[in-house]
Protein backbone atom coordinates (compact mmCIF):
# COMPACT_ATOMS: atom_id res chain seq x y z
CA UNK A 1 0.00 0.00 0.00
CA UNK A 2 1.55 3.55 -0.82
CA UNK A 3 1.87 5.39 1.98
CA UNK A 4 1.90 9.77 2.42
CA UNK A 5 4.69 9.13 5.02
CA UNK A 6 8.32 8.47 3.29
CA UNK A 7 8.18 10.38 0.51
CA UNK A 8 11.51 11.05 -1.42
CA UNK A 9 12.41 13.05 -3.77
CA UNK A 10 12.84 12.32 -8.04
CA UNK A 11 15.33 14.14 -9.64
CA UNK A 12 16.10 12.93 -12.79
CA UNK A 13 16.56 14.72 -15.99
CA UNK A 14 12.94 14.24 -18.37
CA UNK A 15 13.08 14.76 -22.37
CA UNK A 16 11.24 18.29 -22.05
CA UNK A 17 8.68 17.49 -25.20
CA UNK A 18 7.28 14.43 -22.79
CA UNK A 19 7.60 16.33 -19.55
CA UNK A 20 5.86 19.33 -21.39
CA UNK A 21 2.95 16.70 -22.59
CA UNK A 22 2.63 15.13 -19.35
CA UNK A 23 1.79 18.94 -17.57
CA UNK A 24 -0.56 19.26 -20.24
CA UNK A 25 -2.22 15.46 -19.65
CA UNK A 26 -2.23 16.42 -15.61
CA UNK A 27 -4.17 19.51 -16.26
CA UNK A 28 -6.43 18.41 -18.70
CA UNK A 29 -7.30 15.55 -16.41
CA UNK A 30 -7.56 17.29 -13.10
CA UNK A 31 -8.36 21.16 -14.38
CA UNK A 32 -5.00 21.94 -12.62
CA UNK A 33 -1.74 20.75 -11.90
CA UNK A 34 -0.92 21.94 -7.99
CA UNK A 35 -1.08 19.10 -5.96
CA UNK A 36 -1.79 16.08 -9.06
CA UNK A 37 1.77 16.05 -10.48
CA UNK A 38 3.75 13.89 -8.46
CA UNK A 39 0.31 12.14 -7.49
CA UNK A 40 0.44 11.24 -11.40
CA UNK A 41 4.16 10.80 -11.52
CA UNK A 42 3.68 8.24 -8.62
CA UNK A 43 1.09 6.44 -10.56
CA UNK A 44 2.32 6.26 -13.59
CA UNK A 45 5.84 4.61 -12.03
CA UNK A 46 3.59 1.91 -9.91
CA UNK A 47 1.91 1.54 -13.48
CA UNK A 48 5.01 0.48 -15.09
CA UNK A 49 6.34 -1.85 -12.92
CA UNK A 50 3.01 -3.76 -12.43
CA UNK A 51 2.76 -2.32 -9.00
CA UNK A 52 -0.75 -1.05 -8.89
CA UNK A 53 -4.24 -2.94 -7.78
CA UNK A 54 -4.87 -3.34 -11.60
CA UNK A 55 -1.89 -5.32 -12.97
CA UNK A 56 -3.81 -8.58 -11.52
CA UNK A 57 -7.09 -8.04 -13.55
CA UNK A 58 -4.96 -7.58 -16.83
CA UNK A 59 -3.23 -10.89 -16.16
CA UNK A 60 -6.54 -12.60 -16.16
CA UNK A 61 -8.12 -10.34 -19.21
CA UNK A 62 -5.19 -11.63 -21.14
CA UNK A 63 -5.62 -15.27 -20.44
CA UNK A 64 -9.44 -14.43 -21.71
CA UNK A 65 -7.41 -13.08 -24.68
CA UNK A 66 -5.71 -16.18 -25.06
CA UNK A 67 -8.41 -18.42 -24.59
CA UNK A 68 -10.37 -16.92 -26.83
CA UNK A 69 -7.35 -17.79 -29.74
CA UNK A 70 -5.45 -14.00 -29.83
CA UNK A 71 -2.91 -12.96 -28.08
CA UNK A 72 -1.91 -10.12 -25.86
CA UNK A 73 0.15 -8.39 -28.41
CA UNK A 74 -2.47 -8.60 -31.17
CA UNK A 75 -4.01 -5.56 -29.02
CA UNK A 76 -1.95 -3.38 -27.50
CA UNK A 77 1.72 -3.38 -26.10
CA UNK A 78 2.22 -3.43 -23.03
CA UNK A 79 5.11 -1.18 -22.63
CA UNK A 80 4.43 1.35 -25.62
CA UNK A 81 7.35 1.12 -28.12
CA UNK A 82 8.63 4.34 -29.45
CA UNK A 83 11.53 6.38 -31.08
CA UNK A 84 14.02 6.72 -28.54
CA UNK A 85 13.70 9.81 -25.95
CA UNK A 86 17.22 10.47 -25.66
CA UNK A 87 19.40 12.83 -26.83
CA UNK A 88 16.43 15.76 -26.68
CA UNK A 89 16.77 18.61 -24.51
CA UNK A 90 15.46 17.56 -21.01
CA UNK A 91 13.92 18.99 -18.19
CA UNK A 92 14.95 18.18 -14.61
CA UNK A 93 11.88 16.89 -12.89
CA UNK A 94 11.81 17.68 -9.11
CA UNK A 95 8.66 15.78 -6.95
CA UNK A 96 8.38 13.25 -4.15
CA UNK A 97 7.24 10.70 -4.22
CA UNK A 98 6.55 7.26 -2.23
CA UNK A 99 10.25 5.60 -1.22
CA UNK A 100 8.87 2.27 -2.05
CA UNK A 101 7.75 3.43 -5.25
CA UNK A 102 10.88 4.95 -6.24
CA UNK A 103 13.04 1.75 -5.23
CA UNK A 104 10.99 -0.67 -6.93
CA UNK A 105 11.11 1.56 -10.12
CA UNK A 106 14.47 1.82 -9.81
CA UNK A 107 15.51 -1.89 -9.63
CA UNK A 108 12.50 -2.37 -12.23
CA UNK A 109 14.69 -0.02 -14.85
CA UNK A 110 17.84 -1.80 -14.14
CA UNK A 111 16.92 -5.73 -14.19
CA UNK A 112 15.00 -4.90 -17.70
CA UNK A 113 16.52 -2.29 -19.41
CA UNK A 114 19.73 -0.26 -20.20
CA UNK A 115 17.90 3.04 -19.90
CA UNK A 116 18.39 6.02 -17.54
CA UNK A 117 16.14 6.46 -15.00
CA UNK A 118 15.14 9.65 -17.22
CA UNK A 119 14.58 8.06 -19.97
CA UNK A 120 12.48 5.55 -18.25
CA UNK A 121 10.10 8.03 -16.69
CA UNK A 122 9.66 9.46 -19.89
CA UNK A 123 8.42 6.26 -21.06
CA UNK A 124 6.43 5.38 -18.05
CA UNK A 125 4.56 9.44 -18.17
CA UNK A 126 3.95 8.30 -22.13
CA UNK A 127 1.64 5.49 -21.05
CA UNK A 128 0.14 7.06 -18.49
CA UNK A 129 -1.31 9.58 -20.40
CA UNK A 130 -1.75 7.52 -23.55
CA UNK A 131 -4.44 5.97 -21.07
CA UNK A 132 -1.85 2.82 -19.80
CA UNK A 133 -3.43 -0.07 -18.51
CA UNK A 134 -7.16 0.81 -18.37
CA UNK A 135 -7.00 1.92 -22.24
CA UNK A 136 -5.23 -1.61 -22.74
CA UNK A 137 -7.74 -3.39 -20.78
CA UNK A 138 -10.67 -1.20 -21.88
CA UNK A 139 -9.33 -2.65 -25.35
CA UNK A 140 -9.06 -6.22 -24.98
CA UNK A 141 -12.59 -6.69 -23.55
CA UNK A 142 -14.21 -5.29 -26.15
CA UNK A 143 -12.66 -7.12 -28.82
CA UNK A 144 -13.16 -10.09 -26.43
CA UNK A 145 -16.70 -9.14 -26.35
CA UNK A 146 -16.80 -9.17 -30.13
CA UNK A 147 -15.53 -12.66 -30.33
CA UNK A 148 -18.24 -13.79 -27.61
CA UNK A 149 -21.38 -12.25 -29.31
CA UNK A 150 -19.90 -13.68 -32.25
CA UNK A 151 -19.38 -17.14 -31.11
CA UNK A 152 -23.37 -16.83 -29.70
CA UNK A 153 -24.21 -15.71 -32.86
CA UNK A 154 -22.40 -19.09 -34.90
CA UNK A 155 -23.65 -21.48 -32.10
CA UNK A 156 -27.25 -20.75 -32.86
CA UNK A 157 -27.06 -21.42 -36.02
CA UNK A 158 -24.88 -24.81 -35.88
CA UNK A 159 -24.99 -27.74 -33.73
CA UNK A 160 -21.52 -27.60 -32.18
CA UNK A 161 -20.10 -25.02 -29.51
CA UNK A 162 -23.59 -24.60 -27.23
CA UNK A 163 -25.78 -27.49 -25.78
CA UNK A 164 -29.23 -26.53 -27.31
CA UNK A 165 -30.22 -26.43 -23.24
CA UNK A 166 -27.32 -23.67 -23.05
CA UNK A 167 -28.44 -21.62 -25.90
CA UNK A 168 -31.93 -21.32 -24.89
CA UNK A 169 -31.25 -20.52 -21.69
CA UNK A 170 -29.26 -17.34 -23.38
CA UNK A 171 -32.18 -16.71 -25.92
CA UNK A 172 -34.61 -16.47 -22.72
CA UNK A 173 -32.29 -14.52 -20.82
CA UNK A 174 -31.77 -11.90 -23.83
CA UNK A 175 -35.99 -11.50 -23.65
CA UNK A 176 -36.37 -10.28 -20.48
CA UNK A 177 -35.56 -6.68 -18.38
CA UNK A 178 -33.53 -5.64 -16.01
CA UNK A 179 -36.57 -7.41 -13.61
CA UNK A 180 -39.59 -9.26 -14.88
CA UNK A 181 -42.45 -11.34 -13.21
CA UNK A 182 -42.88 -14.98 -13.39
CA UNK A 183 -45.27 -14.58 -15.77
CA UNK A 184 -43.13 -12.48 -18.24
CA UNK A 185 -40.24 -14.80 -17.10
CA UNK A 186 -42.78 -17.92 -17.80
CA UNK A 187 -43.84 -16.25 -21.28
CA UNK A 188 -40.13 -15.95 -22.43
CA UNK A 189 -39.58 -20.10 -21.37
CA UNK A 190 -42.71 -20.76 -23.67
CA UNK A 191 -42.00 -19.19 -26.49
CA UNK A 192 -38.37 -20.60 -26.53
CA UNK A 193 -38.37 -24.24 -24.94
CA UNK A 194 -42.09 -24.77 -24.43
CA UNK A 195 -44.47 -24.36 -21.51
CA UNK A 196 -44.76 -27.44 -19.82
CA UNK A 197 -44.71 -27.71 -16.29
CA UNK A 198 -40.96 -29.89 -16.28
CA UNK A 199 -39.97 -27.59 -18.76
CA UNK A 200 -40.61 -24.25 -16.81
CA UNK A 201 -39.22 -25.45 -13.91
CA UNK A 202 -36.11 -26.75 -15.72
CA UNK A 203 -35.40 -23.40 -16.98
CA UNK A 204 -36.47 -21.15 -14.37
CA UNK A 205 -34.22 -22.64 -12.38
CA UNK A 206 -31.24 -22.10 -15.33
CA UNK A 207 -32.25 -18.72 -16.03
CA UNK A 208 -32.23 -16.95 -12.34
CA UNK A 209 -28.91 -19.15 -11.83
CA UNK A 210 -27.04 -17.57 -14.59
CA UNK A 211 -28.91 -13.89 -14.48
CA UNK A 212 -27.79 -14.13 -10.99
CA UNK A 213 -31.76 -12.96 -10.01
CA UNK A 214 -34.08 -14.00 -7.07
CA UNK A 215 -37.38 -13.40 -5.96
CA UNK A 216 -37.80 -9.76 -4.97
CA UNK A 217 -38.02 -10.06 -0.45
CA UNK A 218 -41.92 -8.87 0.03
CA UNK A 219 -43.30 -9.60 -3.72
CA UNK A 220 -42.59 -13.65 -4.97
CA UNK A 221 -44.08 -12.51 -7.88
CA UNK A 222 -41.00 -10.39 -8.87
CA UNK A 223 -37.79 -11.20 -10.07
CA UNK A 224 -34.50 -8.65 -9.25
CA UNK A 225 -31.04 -8.74 -9.01
CA UNK A 226 -29.44 -11.28 -6.37
CA UNK A 227 -27.33 -8.01 -4.11
CA UNK A 228 -30.39 -5.28 -4.74
CA UNK A 229 -33.03 -8.28 -2.79
CA UNK A 230 -30.33 -8.32 -0.34
CA UNK A 231 -30.26 -4.22 0.44
CA UNK A 232 -34.24 -4.57 0.22
CA UNK A 233 -34.08 -7.52 2.83
CA UNK A 234 -31.90 -5.40 5.21
CA UNK A 235 -33.87 -2.17 5.01
CA UNK A 236 -37.63 -3.96 5.39
CA UNK A 237 -35.92 -6.61 8.20
CA UNK A 238 -36.78 -9.25 5.77
CA UNK A 239 -34.93 -12.56 5.60
CA UNK A 240 -32.23 -12.41 3.19
CA UNK A 241 -32.31 -14.31 -0.20
CA UNK A 242 -29.38 -16.30 1.36
CA UNK A 243 -31.43 -17.64 4.07
CA UNK A 244 -33.44 -21.24 3.52
CA UNK A 245 -36.11 -20.91 1.28
CA UNK A 246 -38.45 -22.05 4.13
CA UNK A 247 -37.67 -18.95 5.98
CA UNK A 248 -38.75 -16.72 2.96
CA UNK A 249 -40.94 -18.19 0.77
CA UNK A 250 -44.69 -18.80 1.14
CA UNK A 251 -45.50 -22.94 1.11
CA UNK A 252 -47.22 -22.17 -2.35
CA UNK A 253 -43.96 -21.34 -3.85
CA UNK A 254 -41.65 -23.96 -2.20
CA UNK A 255 -40.13 -26.83 -4.88
CA UNK A 256 -40.42 -30.53 -3.13
CA UNK A 257 -36.65 -30.25 -2.58
CA UNK A 258 -36.70 -27.06 -0.81
CA UNK A 259 -39.82 -28.78 1.47
CA UNK A 260 -37.51 -31.67 1.92
CA UNK A 261 -34.51 -29.06 3.25
CA UNK A 262 -36.93 -27.32 5.07
CA UNK A 263 -37.82 -30.24 7.37
CA UNK A 264 -34.45 -30.97 7.96
CA UNK A 265 -33.70 -27.48 8.92
CA UNK A 266 -36.25 -27.24 11.45
CA UNK A 267 -35.69 -30.21 12.98
CA UNK A 268 -32.06 -29.62 13.26
CA UNK A 269 -32.89 -25.92 15.20
CA UNK A 270 -35.20 -28.13 17.43
CA UNK A 271 -32.32 -30.20 18.10
CA UNK A 272 -30.23 -27.51 18.74
CA UNK A 273 -32.61 -26.84 22.38
CA UNK A 274 -32.37 -30.96 23.00
CA UNK A 275 -29.25 -32.21 23.14
CA UNK A 276 -28.79 -32.53 19.45
CA UNK A 277 -30.95 -34.95 19.21
CA UNK A 278 -34.54 -34.32 17.94
CA UNK A 279 -37.91 -36.49 15.95
CA UNK A 280 -40.88 -35.41 14.63
CA UNK A 281 -43.62 -37.30 13.36
CA UNK A 282 -45.79 -36.37 9.79
CA UNK A 283 -48.65 -34.64 11.55
CA UNK A 284 -46.34 -32.15 13.30
CA UNK A 285 -44.56 -31.69 9.80
CA UNK A 286 -48.08 -30.71 8.30
CA UNK A 287 -49.45 -28.89 10.92
CA UNK A 288 -46.64 -26.65 12.44
CA UNK A 289 -44.27 -26.49 10.01
CA UNK A 290 -46.45 -26.25 6.97
CA UNK A 291 -49.25 -24.89 9.37
CA UNK A 292 -52.08 -27.37 7.41
CA UNK A 293 -51.29 -26.69 4.12
CA UNK A 294 -50.03 -30.09 2.47
CA UNK A 295 -52.21 -33.45 2.46
CA UNK A 296 -51.41 -35.72 5.45
CA UNK A 297 -50.43 -37.93 2.33
CA UNK A 298 -47.74 -35.25 0.90
CA UNK A 299 -46.38 -34.63 4.70
CA UNK A 300 -45.78 -38.27 4.87
CA UNK A 301 -43.73 -38.51 1.40
CA UNK A 302 -41.66 -34.79 2.81
CA UNK A 303 -40.93 -36.56 5.86
CA UNK A 304 -39.87 -40.20 4.10
CA UNK A 305 -37.61 -37.89 1.93
CA UNK A 306 -36.15 -36.11 4.35
CA UNK A 307 -34.08 -38.94 6.17
CA UNK A 308 -32.67 -39.76 3.51
CA UNK A 309 -29.44 -37.51 4.23
CA UNK A 310 -25.96 -38.12 6.88
CA UNK A 311 -27.81 -37.42 10.18
CA UNK A 312 -31.44 -38.09 9.53
CA UNK A 313 -33.26 -41.33 9.48
CA UNK A 314 -37.05 -42.46 9.81
CA UNK A 315 -38.07 -45.07 12.18
CA UNK A 316 -41.44 -46.53 13.05
CA UNK A 317 -42.27 -46.20 17.05
CA UNK A 318 -45.89 -47.39 18.39
CA UNK A 319 -47.25 -47.94 14.83
CA UNK A 320 -46.01 -44.24 13.52
CA UNK A 321 -43.19 -43.00 11.43
CA UNK A 322 -40.97 -40.65 12.95
CA UNK A 323 -38.04 -38.38 10.98
CA UNK A 324 -34.68 -38.06 14.00
CA UNK A 325 -31.80 -36.50 13.80
CA UNK A 326 -28.47 -36.68 15.10
CA UNK A 327 -26.38 -33.41 14.95
CA UNK A 328 -22.98 -35.14 15.72
CA UNK A 329 -23.93 -37.20 12.66
CA UNK A 330 -25.42 -34.49 10.11
CA UNK A 331 -22.50 -33.19 7.34
CA UNK A 332 -24.30 -30.66 5.38
CA UNK A 333 -22.66 -27.73 6.74
CA UNK A 334 -25.64 -25.55 5.00
CA UNK A 335 -28.07 -27.38 7.44
CA UNK A 336 -26.19 -26.63 10.74
CA UNK A 337 -25.04 -23.04 9.73
CA UNK A 338 -29.06 -22.42 8.85
CA UNK A 339 -30.21 -23.75 12.33
CA UNK A 340 -27.46 -21.58 14.37
CA UNK A 341 -28.20 -18.92 12.40
CA UNK A 342 -31.88 -19.01 13.69
CA UNK A 343 -32.43 -15.45 14.98
CA UNK A 344 -34.55 -12.37 13.96
CA UNK A 345 -36.26 -13.67 11.55
CA UNK A 346 -39.16 -11.93 9.96
CA UNK A 347 -42.48 -12.68 9.10
CA UNK A 348 -45.15 -10.68 6.95
CA UNK A 349 -48.31 -9.73 8.76
CA UNK A 350 -50.37 -10.35 5.34
CA UNK A 351 -49.44 -13.84 5.03
CA UNK A 352 -47.62 -13.82 1.63
CA UNK A 353 -44.21 -14.69 3.64
CA UNK A 354 -42.53 -17.74 4.50
CA UNK A 355 -44.34 -20.76 4.93
CA UNK A 356 -44.43 -20.58 8.96
CA UNK A 357 -43.72 -17.91 11.23
CA UNK A 358 -41.94 -18.87 14.32
CA UNK A 359 -41.48 -22.44 13.98
CA UNK A 360 -38.75 -22.14 16.48
CA UNK A 361 -40.00 -25.44 18.81
CA UNK A 362 -42.64 -26.44 16.58
CA UNK A 363 -41.45 -29.71 16.73
CA UNK A 364 -41.94 -30.00 20.55
CA UNK A 365 -44.94 -32.28 20.78
CA UNK A 366 -43.16 -35.54 19.74
CA UNK A 367 -40.15 -34.37 21.52
CA UNK A 368 -39.12 -37.15 23.78
CA UNK A 369 -36.60 -36.95 26.42
CA UNK A 370 -33.25 -36.61 25.78
CA UNK A 371 -31.42 -40.14 25.06
CA UNK A 372 -34.13 -42.30 24.11
CA UNK A 373 -33.81 -41.72 20.18
CA UNK A 374 -31.13 -43.13 18.61
CA UNK A 375 -21.21 -27.73 13.07
CA UNK A 376 -2.31 4.30 3.28
CA UNK A 377 -2.68 4.35 -0.67
CA UNK A 378 -1.86 7.49 -1.96
CA UNK A 379 -3.84 10.49 -0.93
CA UNK A 380 -6.06 12.72 -2.85
CA UNK A 381 -6.54 15.99 -3.17
CA UNK A 382 -8.84 18.02 -4.49
CA UNK A 383 -12.12 17.50 -5.50
CA UNK A 384 -14.23 16.02 -8.25
CA UNK A 385 -13.99 12.76 -9.77
CA UNK A 386 -10.71 10.92 -10.11
CA UNK A 387 -9.58 9.58 -13.77
CA UNK A 388 -8.41 6.39 -11.78
CA UNK A 389 -12.35 6.04 -10.97
CA UNK A 390 -13.42 7.12 -14.77
CA UNK A 391 -11.41 4.40 -16.10
CA UNK A 392 -12.48 2.03 -13.99
CA UNK A 393 -16.21 2.72 -14.71
CA UNK A 394 -15.30 2.14 -18.31
CA UNK A 395 -13.71 -1.29 -17.99
CA UNK A 396 -16.73 -2.22 -15.54
CA UNK A 397 -19.14 -1.43 -18.36
CA UNK A 398 -17.18 -3.39 -20.66
CA UNK A 399 -17.20 -6.39 -18.43
CA UNK A 400 -21.19 -5.90 -18.30
CA UNK A 401 -20.85 -6.46 -22.17
CA UNK A 402 -18.59 -9.35 -21.95
CA UNK A 403 -20.86 -11.27 -19.14
CA UNK A 404 -23.89 -10.17 -21.49
CA UNK A 405 -22.45 -11.55 -24.47
CA UNK A 406 -20.65 -14.67 -22.34
CA UNK A 407 -22.74 -17.84 -22.90
CA UNK A 408 -22.10 -19.41 -19.59
CA UNK A 409 -21.09 -17.27 -16.71
CA UNK A 410 -19.53 -19.88 -14.43
CA UNK A 411 -17.52 -22.05 -16.78
CA UNK A 412 -19.77 -25.33 -16.15
CA UNK A 413 -21.26 -27.50 -18.27
CA UNK A 414 -25.00 -28.17 -18.99
CA UNK A 415 -26.06 -31.18 -20.36
CA UNK A 416 -28.43 -31.24 -23.06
Amino acid sequence: MVRVKDRVKVDWRVPSDEWDAFIDYVHDEHGEIRGYVAREVERAMLEWVDGDDYAPVEDLVDRLVQAAGRTPANLTEKKPVSDHPDGEDTTRVSCRVDGEVKDDFTAFVKETSNDRLGVALARALRQRRDGGRSRRVREKLERVTDDAEGLLAEAADGEDGLSLRERRTVAICRRLGEQFTQDELEDAIGDVAGDSDPTVRDYTEKVLSRLEYVEHPRNGDLFIQKDDAKDIAADLGAPSPDAPAIDRKPYDSLSRPEKVRGVRIELARDALTNGGKGQVDATTVRRDIFEDRPSPGHAQDILRLAGDADGYDVATRHGKERLRVDLADVTDPDILEAARDDTDRASPADGSGPASGSRRGSTSSTREPQGSTDEDTVRHSGSGEDSDDIAAASVDEQMNDLLAATPVTDGGQVDG
